[in-house]
């Protein structure tokens, strides 16, 4: 007999098939699993239905309703459709050289003792002060994390800077978030000029 020859080999009969094996074991299961909805129901047991919408299942963005509609109109900004542009120089947020950026304590205070003030208006280059200690820092996360040290403030891990420093404008202080939540991506991008 060649290689190329198909063999054609009978199941004995004393073997049952793999096929058989399989939906006996399913039909078994089948029956075990309503003898034990049986006997749960008639134990009174019941059965509540989840909630469809909470299924914990991601959903695509598209059929939701927009959950930052609320968000993009704060001020008096108006939605661009795109993302802002990140703040990288004073310039964007019309913050000229030499002006006076004041600590936000909480609830909105401001503390005497630590100060910046703007030193170029294309960085973000500030010199903070706290009481006669000076230090020139590039940014306002590294201004937060030097006066919360002077301070001896706990330190968050990603400390952001904009919402503890603040702009005196007419009385009222202004943080710098909310400053640069206020203007549009087009004013920025022009201010900025690149």
């Amino acid at each position: 007999m060649s290689e190329n020859q198909n063999i054609n080999v009978e199941p004995s009969n004393d073997e049952p098939n793999i096929g058989e094996e399989i939906t006996d074991a399913k039909s078994e299961e089948k029956s075990f699993i309503e003898k034990a909805k049986e006997s749960f129901f008639a134990n009174g047991g019941t059965v509540k239905k989840a909630n469809p919408g909470n299924s914990g299942r991601k959903r695509n963005r598209s059929n939701r309703a927009s959950s930052n509609s609320k968000k993009a109109g704060k001020g008096n900004s108006v939605s661009s459709g795109r993302r802002k542009p990140v703040l990288s120089m004073w310039r964007m947020l019309n913050i000229k050289v030499g002006t006076k950026l004041v600590w936000l304590e909480k609830g909105g205070a401001i503390c005497v003792k630590t100060s910046a003030v703007v030193l170029d208006d294309f960085s973000m280059k500030l010199e903070v002060t706290y009481g006669k200690k000076k230090k020139v820092v590039d940014g306002l996360m590294r201004g937060e994390i030097f006066a919360r040290n002077m301070k001896n403030l706990p330190c968050p891990k990603k400390p952001q800077g904009w919402d503890k420093w603040g702009v005196e404008q007419k009385g009222k202080v202004l943080s710098i978030h909310s400053i640069y939540d206020s203007l549009t991506a087009e004013q920025l991008l022009k201010r900025r000029g690149f």
